[in-house]
């Protein structure tokens, strides 16, 4: 899939779950978006129009219908903006730019494990369903801080070959870090490539190390405004580039 030309305009809301507790699950009309999205692309949404909030929120594409002409978020409940959203309901229409960022197209291998956290899932469902499309083995990982803060588990676990999950508290599947079952993974499984999104501080370590040995592909996320790379609030530094202040690693 090439990268399209994002659009602008308003969705209508078709289905506004509120579940899990925590996360507005609702799914949107719109056929351009839900025709050209890939995997590992967002939108930014604006519920409310006016300037308060001033600037829209980016939220990854979780599904897409393009027989519907829908497309699926899963929004976290955690700040001033994303609680205001929780007065939205069906038949309503919100402001939406997207699809944004650099769709995955590059599915040349034979198998990955796919290591998540938390709403990290809800950028990756996409990217699963099309590698299975394309006949490759996935391994996935879910982790959590505890078991009912996991989310889209029955999608995932439906496409993916393997599904694990790891919970910091051990209220399901493994006590500790994914990087506990990714390391078993990897010891009993032929694996091509990793793909991780979510939980940086606690796999970054892991992931450095291992990216000597496997390709190491992250789903970076952080606040923006704009969504098309000009206000630079995705940006970020990559180690080896010179100037001051902190660098990170490019995995």
């Amino acid at each position: 899939m090439m990268a399209t030309a994002a659009v602008y305009g308003l969705a209508r809301i078709k289905t506004l779950v509120r579940e899990p507790e925590g996360y507005l699950d609702m799914v949107l009309a719109h056929q351009d978006i839900a025709s050209m999205a890939g995997p590992g692309q967002f939108v930014m949404l604006k519920s409310v129009p006016g300037f308060d909030p001033v600037l829209p929120r980016p939220f990854d594409i979780v599904d897409t219908s393009p027989k519907s002409g829908t497309f699926r978020l899963l929004v976290k409940v955690t700040g001033r903006g994303t609680r205001m959203m929780e007065e939205l309901a069906p038949g309503y229409s919100v402001q939406v730019a997207g699809p944004l960022g650099k769709p995955i197209t590059d599915f040349n291998f034979k198998s990955c494990a796919i290591l998540f956290r938390g709403c990290g899932a809800a950028a990756v469902l996409l990217f699963i369903k099309e590698a299975k499309k394309q006949g490759l083995v996935v391994h996935a990982i879910a982790s959590a801080a505890q078991a009912d803060k996991l989310v889209c588990r029955n999608e995932i676990s439906s496409l993916a070959d393997t599904y694990e999950i790891a919970t910091d508290d051990g209220s399901e599947g493994v006590e500790g870090l994914g990087t506990v079952v990714l390391e078993k993974l990897l010891a009993e499984n032929p694996v091509d490539r990793i793909y991780s999104c979510g939980g940086g501080p606690f796999y970054l370590p892991y992931l450095l190390e291992i990216k000597e040995k496997l390709p190491v592909f992250l789903f970076l996320e952080s606040y923006m405004a704009c969504g098309a790379g000009h206000c630079h609030g995705c940006a970020v530094p990559r180690k080896g580039v010179s100037g001051k202040g902190r660098s990170y690693a490019l995995v």
